[in-house]
């Protein structure tokens, strides 16, 4: 057997996967937003698709989505943007006119990309600056956001799905209906809201053990 065969055989597979990893395709839709307020938006989402190696196969290529959304949205004359991995499902105003994102914090592995400690109800709290695309969160959300129903729609169109342009509320609702039966503390904002699953545990001083 050539010696230089087997090497060559899996540097032409890697640059075969760099390829296929550099094609991409991008998900588009609008979505009907009913908010708290009475009030009712539409949003523009995008989510992008990439090929990617199966769980123990790298080589076993498909098109997943990325789990890194763009959500778009105007409010109170300000152009909202937000891209990341929060799984966004509830878009709210506060008491002071301001929109704030609302996503489970376990999610997708945002909590611990971004070291969000254990705190209930286990949801994060996306506050944007004045410009509307830099979003910071307090250490936990805020009381008024408690029993707000889903507004978002979780059932993300697929890139191989005959896709709808615009998606109303009646869309979001029939596309949802197993999520809300299904999923813990996704169907409405729930004041103890904790997943089964692990979280962070806030570092206290006070629990160093002590040496004797």
């Amino acid at each position: 057997m050539n010696i230089f065969k087997r090497p060559l055989q899996m540097v032409l597979a890697a640059i075969a996967a760099l390829q296929l990893t550099a094609c991409s395709k991008t998900v588009q839709w609008e979505e009907e937003v009913p908010l708290n307020t009475g009030e009712t938006i539409w949003v523009k989402r995008s989510m992008p698709w990439v090929y990617k190696g199966g769980f123990g196969n790298p080589f076993d290529m498909a098109m997943l989505p990325t789990g890194e959304q763009t959500i778009r949205f105007k409010y109170g004359g300000i152009e909202y943007t937000y891209t990341g991995n929060a799984h966004i499902v509830w878009i709210a105003i506060s008491p002071d006119r301001q929109p704030v994102l609302v996503a489970p914090a376990g999610d997708y592995g945002w909590a611990t990309a971004n070291s969000y400690t254990c705190v209930i109800p286990y949801y994060v709290q996306l506050i944007p600056d004045t410009t509307g695309k830099h979003w910071t969160w307090p250490e936990k959300i805020e009381p008024w956001l408690y029993n707000l129903p889903a507004n978002v729609m979780v059932s993300i169109p697929r890139l191989d799905e005959r896709r709808q342009v615009r998606y109303s509320v009646k869309d979001r609702d029939q596309r949802d209906s197993t999520y809300r039966l299904q999923s813990e503390g996704g169907r409405q904002v729930d004041s103890l809201y904790m997943p089964s699953s692990g979280c962070i545990h806030k570092y206290d001083p006070s629990m160093k053990p002590k040496l004797d």
